[in-house]
């Protein structure tokens, strides 16, 4: 089976889904595709209360949740978020970034990017309440919300992971298995190029930048020439490679569309579906929604605390973060777990529900009156994200792919590109990215860039982001994601011992002494000047081509990099409560995503990683859900569970 077609999703109603505050059972799963189930449930574990709680929904929790229940053991999973499978914000692929701002869908953070005074403020995204990171909140979690990238990390990935871990079932090879596990439940298609191909403004811009990628990597002997790409047929040839079949032989670069976690018909397809098909076919998972977690309730009575449950809070918009905000109940639910509990809360909420729980660096939690259970510096440190950047260019006419579309400028029920849609077609099956040039910057070890070529206005994430990047259909838009980041700086920290107030983050961004020259700032003046390069290319056909953003006044090394330092954004925030070998004092879990100095407490998100892979974060946390449940399942046959 080609991994990059999707299985045929097969579902049949058995069981009952806990739903909401009300506990009410849910419809069937619904949806294109909707069949008799392909897989059985493993034979019940004997016995009767929860086995497992799991919080989190997103590419953490779901995968590690379905497969414990999937294997027979009850599994309880709360989400603070609602199921919201029916809104066309979660549907469409065209519509993430709107997804990213309802309130249905999205929390909504406030960050810091610097710790030096003043320099967020210069900012374009500035608000006076910091700088929007948006989350998802919904049955899915992220994954609900993203834009459905489905990209493999390189194999040193996790050949790096393993020699961090000390742990050889990191390794790339040990690794192969968990990418068929993924595609078992996870569609994934790679986007029709021939959609692009009508609209010749569009045509010129992928043309350039595959030929000025080409010139870059002519061999300087000249044994491998670069051949130019003159023609849309031999365009859409290069537009159909499947990069994840690339990066799972070797290192790659070249230039790809994206894999995207859509159906054949251009649905979203996440952690969601794998939970739903779960619970249809009769296996022992609940989920309730709606309920979100304030602390892991420990059992000190031993020598070493143990993980017994959670508090749970019932409600909808309790968290800070939520743009529905509503009054916290005063009563709160305490849940078992005879087993485990498996964080998986996101990289900003584990960490809060860690040191709100007595985990963490001792003098902090003890300023926030926060007993101390087990003494981990580590929690909350080491915070980690790519870098992004947008380049932004102005065609003197609108671009034909979107011209026809309403999104974000009319009505939906008129727009003829979501009737398209509704028809398995068209410009709204995608996210918007047309291709991505994956790139090595001078003095890498891996490929490091991934600069992609998107329709209107993209400048990062601020109030109203999602409709101002549409409003100008004579806007084309390149995006810079700088991988393999060296910033270890940053850091989530309680503001109190409020669970429903969100934690204090900063990422530290280029605040060292000297941001001009460092490796990542450097990659990305480059990745900027491969962008001026394809703008060049692009004006022997249209002189009046110009570029908005930055614009014509920045440009030398030093300006770029002050642009760079002021405008960067992120949103794959990853490894605050990192893996690492047992002499590594700010490792909070052991290899096997055990919390360290806990019992029966397992981290698995994004958190988990010492250093962030690849360069899009969703597969790689995929996958290592899929390799904590056979941790679980391991531990649970050789009597080490926790």
């Amino acid at each position: 089976m080609n991994r990059s077609e999707p299985r045929p999703r097969r579902l049949v109603v058995l069981a009952a889904l806990t739903l909401g505050v009300a506990g009410c059972a849910a419809a069937p799963p619904t949806g294109p595709g909707t069949e008799e189930v392909a897989f059985q449930c493993g034979d019940p574990a004997p016995g009767e209360g929860y086995e497992y709680v799991v919080i989190g929904s997103g590419a953490g929790g779901g995968p590690v949740a379905a497969r414990l229940a999937r294997a027979g053991h009850r599994v309880l999973l709360v989400e603070a978020g609602e199921d919201v499978g029916d809104r066309l914000e979660y549907q469409v692929p065209a519509l993430h970034a709107f997804s990213t701002e309802h309130p249905d869908l999205a929390w909504h953070y406030y960050v810091d990017h610097h710790a030096e005074t003043g320099v967020d403020e210069t900012d374009s995204k500035h608000t006076p309440d910091g700088i929007l990171y948006p989350r998802g909140s919904a049955l899915g979690g992220s994954t609900a919300v993203n834009a459905l990238v489905t990209v493999l990390p390189s194999r040193s990935d996790w050949n790096r992971l393993a020699e961090l871990t000390g742990e050889p079932a990191w390794r790339a090879a040990a690794m192969d298995p968990y990418v068929d596990r993924v595609f078992e439940w996870l569609p994934t298609t790679i986007p029709d190029p021939t959609l692009a191909m009508d609209d010749p403004d569009v045509v010129q811009f992928l043309l350039a930048a595959a030929n000025e990628l080409g010139a870059g990597m002519r061999a300087p002997n000249g044994v491998e020439p670069f051949v130019e790409v003159s023609s849309t047929a031999e365009l859409s040839r290069l537009l159909t490679q499947d990069v994840n079949a690339a990066l799972r032989r070797a290192e790659t670069t070249g230039v790809y569309r994206f894999p995207l976690a859509t159906t054949p018909d251009g649905h979203r397809s996440g952690t969601r579906e794998l939970l739903l098909e779960t619970v249809a076919a009769g296996c022992p998972l609940e989920i309730r929604t709606g309920t979100f977690a304030t602390r892991i309730l420990l059992d000190r009575s031993g020598m070493v605390p143990r993980a017994v449950g959670v508090e749970l809070a019932r409600g909808r918009g309790l968290y800070g973060a939520a743009l529905d905000r509503q009054n916290p109940p005063t009563e709160r639910e305490n849940v078992g777990a005879s087993r485990e509990v498996i964080l998986s809360a996101g990289a900003f909420n584990s960490p809060q529900l860690l040191m709100l729980s007595g985990i963490g660096e001792p003098e902090h939690l003890r300023e926030h009156g926060v007993e101390v259970a087990a003494a981990s510096p580590g929690v909350g440190q080491n915070l980690q994200d790519r870098y992004e950047v947008a380049v932004v260019s102005e065609l003197p006419r609108e671009l034909s792919l979107t011209a026809p579309c309403l999104i974000g400028v009319g009505p939906l029920a008129e727009d003829p590109c979501l009737d398209e849609w509704r028809a398995g077609r068209g410009v709204y099956t995608t996210t918007g990215f047309l291709a991505s040039a994956l790139q090595q910057s001078d003095g890498a070890a891996l490929a490091d860039l991934q600069v992609f070529a998107t329709p209107g206005d993209a400048r990062g994430y601020f109030p109203g982001y999602a409709e101002a990047a549409v409003q100008r259909r004579d806007r084309f838009s390149w995006v810079v994601l700088k991988a393999h980041t060296r910033n270890r700086d940053g850091e989530v920290r309680l503001r109190s011992a409020d669970p429903f107030e969100p934690p204090s983050i900063a990422f530290n961004y280029f605040d060292e002494a000297d941001p001009a020259n460092d490796p990542d700032m450097r990659a990305l003046i480059e990745a900027v000047r491969f962008i001026r390069g394809v703008e060049d290319r692009v004006r022997e056909r249209e002189p009046s081509l110009s570029e908005v953003w930055p614009g014509d006044d920045v440009q030398t090394d030093a300006e770029l990099a002050a642009w760079i330092r002021r405008e960067t954004w992120g949103h794959h925030a990853s490894c605050t409560a990192p893996m690492g070998r047992d002499d590594d004092p700010m490792a909070v879990l052991d290899p096997r995503m055990r919390v360290r100095g806990v019992r029966g407490l397992r981290v698995v998100d994004a958190s988990i990683f010492p250093e962030i892979p690849g360069t899009f974060i969703a597969f790689p946390i995929y996958m290592a859900s899929e390799r904590a449940a056979d941790f679980i399942l391991e531990d649970l046959e050789t009597g080490e569970a926790p």
